[in-house]
Order: structure tokens, then C-alpha cells, then sequence
């Protein structure tokens, strides 16, 4: 079966933000407390089971000292986002 594109690709960023916390040293509860967020929430991000918001990943980019587009210097077909239909559900807000 083939992986969700949606999920495919926030498990990509997610390995990603790991492997620039993990070069630094940081464990995910430093990391979590230095961008104000609970280390389960990170925790799902780097384990792509969540749609962050930009600013959430401007902050982990800012903490770990990298460019925000560093975290998204992946390999991925982004042509399937145009072949495949979206699975993405946007958050309700009160």
C-alpha cells in the first residue's frame, strides 16, 4: 500500500526536525521547553502525526538554529500532491 502523500510528507519534516535536535544534543524535552510547547506535542510533530503551523516550525528552525527552509530541504515528489486527492482536515476554531 502506498504511503498517504499528506503523511508521507509531514513524516519526512518530522525525521528531520529529530535528526537537527538529535545533532545538537538536544533531548525532546529541552527542545519542547525552549519553543514553549509540552514534549508530547513535539514528540508528534517529529513522528509526523501533526500539521503544524508555520509558526511552530519558525520557532523549532529558530531554536535549532537553522533556516527555515532547512527543514524542508527533503527528497519528495511534490507532483503528487497534484495526482492524489488530500486527506488534510483543517482544525476547527472557536
Amino acid at each position: 500500500m502506498v504511503e498517504n502523500t499528506d503523511e508521507a510528507l509531514l513524516k519526512l519534516v518530522g525525521s528531520r526536525i529529530k535528526s537537527f535536535r538529535k545533532d545538537r544534543k538536544l533531548s525532546l524535552r529541552d527542545l519542547a521547553y525552549k519553543i514553549g510547547m509540552e514534549p508530547s506535542n513535539l514528540s508528534v510533530i517529529e513522528n509526523g502525526k501533526s500539521n503544524p503551523q508555520l509558526l511552530t516550525y519558525a520557532r523549532i528552525s529558530a531554536t535549532l538554529g537553522v533556516q527555515l527552509r532547512d527543514l524542508f530541504d527533503i527528497e519528495f515528489d511534490f507532483q503528487l500532491f497534484i495526482e492524489q486527492a488530500t486527506t488534510y482536515t483543517p482544525r476547527k476554531h472557536s
